[in-house]
């Protein structure tokens, strides 16, 4: 099983300023990562030049030794002071699927776009979450890339406030996928915020399940910490994940940006650590299970 990271890992200097495509591959790669998991934004498919920019990127992860492996559509939504409409965003997301097709990427994750409200209505909530995510799904089709919807996070065990989102349970991504046709990308991080048992998730989604994002936190909130620093059941994940023989790779959606530059290729070799960890768990689990 391959190790893969979100090309976020590290993309913001310590005194601020983006850090070049190319170094953020040389600093994935000797923190011991193989491919990428490339996150589309919506100003860069917007320029002008946005098939060449992309293009250059290609060519420095081939010289690299990197492969693209996973995409993940946009997803900074229109908004007061963005600059873009949703004309635009989808605009930037149909450039950003052509992308990922051209780039024979396996799959792209997409967010169905829901929010926590506090009148929630689960069929109203399924039925808008359906009528966004089908002009995508249909763009996906037409260029050959298949979507893997994300399961979105809870508000966090100790929230007060009781809003429901919809796509926090692993019922309403699995119908939503089935009734569109997509694979579905399980997010470990958002499992643990909304309470989900990882393994029993990852065994009723079966098939479908077509990537991951490992990341960890204290179920409170969204930090996308490195596997083992939040509280996570790694064993039960790996459990899941062998029981529905995924054959994907270990994608890791973490980050560095928030280090002292001291700090970093540590804190990122940790990553790719623990991510061998979790693989070791994974092999291990037929044994564990036999005995």
């Amino acid at each position: 099983m391959k190790l893969c990271v979100t090309s976020g890992i590290l993309s913001v200097r310590e005194g601020g300023g983006a850090v070049p495509f190319q170094e953020t591959l040389a600093f994935l790669k000797s923190a011991g990562f193989e491919e990428v998991d490339y996150g589309f934004s919506v100003p860069e498919l917007l320029a002008n030049d946005w098939q060449a920019a992309f293009a250059r990127k290609l060519d420095q992860a081939e010289s690299a030794l990197v492969r693209i492996r996973y995409a993940h559509l946009p997803f900074d939504y229109p908004g007061q002071g963005k600059g873009y409409d949703w004309a635009d965003f989808f605009t930037a997301s149909c450039r950003a699927m052509e992308l990922a097709a051209a780039a024979n990427v396996d799959f792209a994750a997409i967010h169905p776009h829901t929010k926590a409200v506090q009148d929630y209505d689960a069929q109203r909530e399924h039925a808008a979450a359906l009528a966004f995510l089908a002009p995508y799904r249909e763009h996906a089709q037409k260029v050959g890339l298949t979507l893997a919807l994300e399961n979105m996070r809870g508000q966090g065990r100790g929230a007060s406030n009781p809003m429901r989102r919809y796509c926090t349970q692993v019922e309403d991504v699995i119908r939503l996928a089935e009734e569109l046709d997509m694979g579905i990308c399980w997010d470990t991080g958002h499992a643990n915020i909304s309470t989900q048992e990882q393994s029993a998730s990852l065994i009723q989604i079966g098939h479908r399940l077509k990537m991951v994002h490992i990341n960890d936190n204290w179920a409170q909130d969204d930090i996308h910490i490195a596997p083992f620093l939040g509280n996570i059941d790694w064993r039960d994940v790996a459990k899941g994940l062998q029981a529905v023989n995924f054959t994907g790779s270990l994608n890791l959606e973490v980050k560095c940006n928030k280090l002292p530059q001291a700090a970093r290729p540590a804190y990122a070799a940790y990553m790719a650590a623990s991510a061998k960890a979790l693989i070791g768990f994974l092999e291990a689990a037929p044994q564990a299970q036999s005995d």
